[in-house]
């Protein structure tokens, strides 16, 4: 990240997860979610997809190769952008956000991004971030519905 701003490299990062989650789902998304976590040391994305107006998790999508091996190239990648925002934040004095949720629309190419600061689950006896996928899923698949 070769850049003069926090910002600039946010960015980048964002675009880089999203380009990595298109080139996986092959062309098939309408639309591309994208859940990141930093919360406890743990860094974690998890994509997700709007499939045939339906929502789709990476392991679900037909017609792409969803093994094993390439599924974890991906979370990997992700994995790694998510280190090179924790780089950013340092290098810039910045808080690293403890969660990401981002919503690009591939039909126009429009980015939404939320910023959460706070603890979303470690604070919680049950909660998890898995959980909080689960009910981002559902809260998108209830939309679609309507």
């Amino acid at each position: 990240m070769n850049s003069g701003s926090f910002e600039h490299d946010l960015a980048d990062v964002q675009s880089e997860m999203i380009a990595a989650a298109l080139e996986y789902v092959d062309g098939r998304a309408s639309d591309v979610y994208v859940y990141c976590t930093t919360e406890g040391g743990v860094f974690q994305y998890d994509p997700f997809f709007v499939v045939d107006g339906k929502v789709a998790e990476r392991h679900k999508i037909a017609g792409i190769d969803t093994s094993i091996p390439r599924q974890r190239a991906l979370v990997k990648y992700g994995n790694q952008q998510l280190l090179r925002l924790k780089d950013a934040a340092k290098k810039y004095d910045r808080p690293l956000p403890t969660q990401i949720k981002l919503h690009y629309v591939v039909a126009d190419g429009s980015l939404d991004a939320s910023y959460e600061y706070e603890m979303q689950y470690t604070n919680h006896s049950s909660l998890t971030a898995a959980d909080i996928v689960q009910e981002w899923q559902s809260e998108i698949s209830d939309s679609l519905v309507d």
